[in-house]
């Protein structure tokens, strides 16, 4: 007994490790689909490599197609097909584990026997698993049987496993949950009536219902919405890599592959849904709510389009099409059977049904109906009597009444035509000698040919005539049914809709039958005549086929180029932004905090200058960036262009490296400069560009260089009269750069790798090689690691012929430039404020406006020497004010000032009559330059300097400063009262004057003293204009002696060669 008991718990034991361990099983995949880039990362790939086997957890009952145990241990289907697909990119061994139940496979799960496993959705994540991106959607449908009646309540229902039962019971009041072993079980007892409805996807039914050749089974889709993701892998969240590596190799799977394997499993008859379903309006989807049964006219004996078998029910290619719509559509297609086309016909026009079916365009047309788009196109044929027999001169021709090519009827000399209203009434007038032919469609003659009765007619031969079109008809007033059912009928995918026709093509309504009433002759002739359009038929089908496939291999081959450019230009994309969002927040975040530091220290703490030389470099590194990107960006689109211009190529080479001096003293380099005598006059050149190639290359030498020297040899390959061939060659003692790097350094964004200083953009490389191809030259760069990197830079300039003597020593310091009276003008009160600053330190007298019809208004009394204007300001634009400007007062020189950097910008801006256009940000060089060309228009006192002698106790800093303080007080206080004066010439100005003149007594003025006791005698408003503008200038110059604290030591305006001062 003992020994009894001990061996049934060992057996019991036994089988519940199996049970826990369960059975291998070998993965059976179909596909095999190439991914060129699944977008992995680094440590994703290194995850891959350490696991190289991936367990994957399935259970009993086996859900076909999605898993099918073909063999005995072999494990295929739609999610052995997507799992195999992944596993063959990726490398991986993919080992099938079946547990005898579901709860089985998560316990193994959880205890990590193994890794994941197919065919999840919500309910797997609601227990703690985390899911993939969907491979397969979940399409919810329902599955009824045609002979039950439409009315009939449900009250026994099955439901997937995959949906939960509680959801799907709320849908069906007063309805139970009968539970089978297998959802091919269930549709089973459906197909006999042990319940009333499944409920299952639409994948799943549709093969079952096909492989078990279920025909009395109907599938209709869910009528409202119902919540179902579609079908994930699923793993616990400790597997988060692996499930984030399914993710992207899903996603990276080519389209038709996933296409490839659900056509693969669909069951036969290709009634699958499209990637993207039908897009409706809300009026159609209105429309379908409200109309949800459509009633169908079908003739009978249409084989092999449309009949009925013994219990009434459609069947034929109709019957299989309607079930596409019904899935792409949601109606209900109610089927009345009408003896012939001609009474379907007039059930439509006295409303009895909704949609005519089975009929060509043509019939439709003659009765005045709408008509759908064409799904099926056949030829005419002519089909009389086997034997033949005395041949008629006028033969006697039958055709179906409305369905006939009357057009090729009215050619031929027939005698007489007739009509029947079926298809079986005029092979029957055939057989019996009541007419010689009949014309009918080639589709329904090989059908009724089959018939015993009709067995001693043939095809006589082809009709020279345009092909039928078989469509669907509708009433005029249901025009929103014929819309949806055009756009439901595209959503077939044509290689379906052709396989549903050639699969329907059989007459398998009728039984085969034997021809003894033929003779034996005709018989073998029949047949040979059979097997060889049999060949034909086969052969133009497999030509067709390749041609049909090799066109959509060259697509997929011309998608996936596409696609991978796309993705291409989307890391390049990446990179870009990943670079400039590096470049520009290093130099902001040092403006920024630099200035937050200056802003909380006290106002002369020793560290604010060195704050903001940091801050001011920094700002400089950023507009150098912002340069590079415009200027890859104007090479890109062929819109740089070289401004050149005369220069001394030995000084612009000094000038240029001395910049650097100081960087290189900094890192204790040697900077060197080795310049060949032979390198002297002037040349042609674009001096900003050139100074652009020097500088990147010397400053990336001097970055890369810890140690040695840095130097830049110049000298002249060859040279003639008109050209010479430059050479310029920077070699460092720096680490050097590898081959590999080497090769893709002159791409944009693309720099070598250094790990102990930061690095660049990229850009510069780049640039500097475009610029030296644009002056018709080369950059080459060579180097060892360990010894250094010498660039060479080779650039073809034309020679310039020596100046005269006079011409070339003529120069006009810049220390003596005279003052201008500016107008500024700009909508921005901070680059209006900046501007002005910046022109006052210069020496400028400088008045301030903050929109252009301010300006206007003050022009029309006093015009300036130059205007400066922002180019785009809400209430009118800098064009057209420079416009205004120009017309009015041609003598006035007009500035523009944008942040739009782009060369068009000053094209546009010469165009508006401005003499030129500065870009933002606008520095005291480029101020200082743009103006010096420039003489004042309006003449300052002959007698105004700034050399001004002050008492020896006014000369004390902090007297002084009271001093200068009290005198531009009076100045602006006189300003004002002549504005007021201006208004209203009444207001007496004497007092004003007076003031005035008091102090400028003291700054020994005595011109403009003069001038002050002019006006102050009797006001004039030429004097007073003149006064006016002389007292800005004054202003402007106490102001800046304030501001540096150094006493001016020359006179601001200079004496022409006539004698007045300007």
């Amino acid at each position: 007994m003992r020994a009894v008991t001990f061996i049934l718990l060992f057996c019991i034991a036994f089988t519940v490790c199996a049970a826990q361990s369960g059975e291998s099983l070998r993965l059976l995949a179909r596909s095999h689909e190439k991914v060129i880039e699944p977008g992995l990362s680094g440590s994703e790939w290194r995850w891959v490599r350490e696991h190289r086997k991936i367990r994957l957890a399935v259970w009993e009952p086996m859900m076909p197609p999605y898993d099918i145990t073909t063999g005995l241990n072999d494990y295929g289907g739609i999610n052995a097909d997507f799992t195999g697909l992944v596993a063959e990119n990726l490398g991986l061994e993919i080992e099938v584990v079946r547990y005898p139940t579901y709860d089985d496979a998560l316990s193994a799960l959880r205890a990590g026997k193994a890794d994941f496993m197919p065919q999840a959705g919500g309910s797997q994540q609601k227990q703690g698993l985390m899911l993939s991106v969907p491979y397969s959607d979940n399409i919810p449908v329902e599955v009824v049987n045609t002979d039950a009646s439409p009315d009939e309540p449900v009250k026994r229902i099955a439901v997937s496993p995959v949906y939960s039962s509680s959801d799907v019971l709320a849908r069906y009041p007063g309805a139970v949950i009968v539970n089978f072993s297998s959802t091919r079980h269930a549709l089973e007892a459906l197909a006999f009536r042990k319940i009333d409805l499944f409920f299952s996807d639409a994948i799943t039914a549709r093969y079952l219902a096909s492989q078990s050749n279920l025909s009395n089974l109907s599938i209709r889709p869910v009528a409202d919405t119902f919540e179902a993701s579609g079908f994930s892998f699923a793993a616990m969240p400790k597997m988060a890599v692996w499930i984030a590596i399914l993710n992207k190799m899903l996603t990276a799977l080519p389209e038709n592959a996933g296409v490839e394997i659900h056509r693969r499993w669909s069951g036969g008859i290709p009634l699958s849904l499209s990637e993207e379903p039908p897009r409706y309006t809300s009026l159609e989807h209105k429309w379908i709510k409200e109309h949800s049964r459509i009633r169908v006219a079908v003739a009978q004996d249409n084989a092999p389009i449309a009949f009925f078998n013994e219990r009434g029910q459609l069947r034929g290619i109709l019957a299989d099409l309607l079930t596409a719509l019904r899935l792409r559509t949601g109606f209900t297609f109610e089927i009345r059977r009408y003896p012939s086309q001609a009474a379907a016909f007039r059930a439509i026009n006295r409303g009895e049904a909704e949609l005519i079916a089975g009929v060509t365009q043509e019939g439709i047309w003659q009765e005045d109906l709408l008509t759908t788009r064409t799904w099926l196109y056949n030829s005419w044929v002519m089909v009389g009597r086997a034997l033949p027999g005395k041949e008629a001169l006028q033969p006697r021709v039958v055709s179906l009444r409305g369905e006939a090519p009357d057009g090729w009827l009215g050619r031929q000399n027939s005698g007489q035509t007739a009509k029947v209203d079926t298809w079986w009434q005029g092979f029957n007038s055939v057989v019996k000698d009541k007419n010689d032919m009949m014309v009918v469609p080639l589709i329904i003659a090989n059908a009724q040919l089959t018939r015993k009765e009709f067995a001693s007619l043939k095809i006589l031969a082809s009709i020279d005539a345009e092909p039928l079109r078989f469509a669907f008809g509708a009433s005029r007033q249901a025009w929103p049914l014929i819309t949806i059912l055009n756009k439901a009928l595209i959503n077939i995918p044509p290689e379906d809709l052709h396989a549903l026709t050639r699969g329907s093509n059989t007459g398998n309504a009728f039984a085969s039958v034997s021809t003894s009433a033929l003779s034996i002759t005709w018989l073998v002739t029949f047949t040979a005549a059979g097997l060889v359009l049999l060949a034909l038929v086969a052969g133009w089908i497999y030509r067709r086929r390749r041609i049909r496939q090799a066109r959509i291999r060259k697509l997929i081959q011309t998608l996936r180029a596409a696609k991978h450019r796309a993705e291409r230009a989307r890391r390049g994309k990446s990179a870009f932004l990943a670079t400039m969002s590096h470049e520009i927040r290093t130099p902001v975040s040092a403006i920024i905090g630099m200035l937050e530091l200056v802003m909380k220290r006290p106002d002369h703490a020793p560290q604010n200058p060195q704050s903001i030389r940091v801050a001011w470099d920094a700002a400089q590194s950023l507009l150098l960036l912002i340069g590079n990107i415009l200027d890859v960006e104007r090479m890109a689109s062929g819109r740089l262009v070289l401004r050149p211009e005369r220069a001394s190529l030995r000084n612009l080479i000094e000038g240029t490296v001395s910049q650097f001096e100081g960087l290189a003293a900094q890192k204790s380099l040697k900077l060197l400069l080795e310049m060949d005598t032979a390198l002297k006059g002037d040349v042609l050149i674009d001096v900003m560009r050139f100074r652009q190639i020097v500088t990147n290359l010397l400053g990336n030498a001097i970055k890369f260089t810890d140690h040695g020297q840095v130097m830049l040899r110049a000298q002249p390959q060859w040279q003639d009269g008109e050209f010479m061939l430059l050479e310029l060659a920077i070699a460092d003692t720096g680490e050097g750069i590898d081959a590999a790097t080497q090769q893709r350094l002159f791409q944009p964004f693309s720099q070598g790798e250094s790990r102990t200083r930061a690095q660049g953009s990229g850009l510069g490389l780049y640039i500097c090689r475009q610029l030296a191809d644009m002056m018709e030259g080369d950059l080459t760069l060579n180097s060892v690691q360990g010894e250094g990197t010498t660039v060479t830079v080779t650039l073809r300039l034309p020679v310039m012929a020596a100046l005269p003597e006079k011409e070339a020593g003529h120069a006009v310091p810049s220390g003596k430039r005279a003052a201008l009276t500016i107008m500024v003008v700009d909508d921005n009160p901070v680059g209006r404020m900046l501007l002005t600053q910046q022109l006052e330190w210069l020496g400028h007298a400088v008045t301030q406006y903050d929109s252009p019809k301010m300006l206007i208004e003050r022009l029309a009394t006093r015009q300036p020497d130059v205007v400066i204007t922002d180019c785009n300001m809400p209430e009118m634009s800098g064009y057209a004010l420079s416009r205004i400007i120009n017309e009015r007062y041609p003598d006035v020189t007009v500035f523009g000032m944008t942040a739009d950097a782009r060369e068009s910008v000053r094209d546009e801006a010469r165009e508006a009559g401005m003499r030129d256009c500065i870009f933002k940000p606008v520095t005291l060089v480029a101020l200082e330059n743009l103006l010096a060309p420039l003489a004042p228009s309006k003449k300052s006192p002959d007698a105004l300097p700034c050399s001004i002698t002050l008492p020896p106790a006014l000369l004390d800093g902090e007297h002084l400063a009271t001093f200068l303080d009290l005198q531009i007080t009076v100045l602006e206080e006189t300003l004002r009262d002549i504005a007021l004066w201006r208004k209203d010439p009444g207001i007496p100005l004497k007092d004003a004057l007076h003031r005035l003149r008091g102090g400028i007594q003291l700054l020994g003025m005595p011109a403009l003293e003069a001038r002050c006791l002019e006006q102050e005698q009797a006001a004039d408003s030429g004097g007073i204009r003149q006064l006016e503008e002389d007292i800005l200038v004054l202003r402007s110059v106490l102001q800046r002696w304030r501001e540096t604290g150094l006493q001016p030591g020359e006179t601001v305006l200079q004496q022409n060669e006539d004698g007045r001062t300007a």
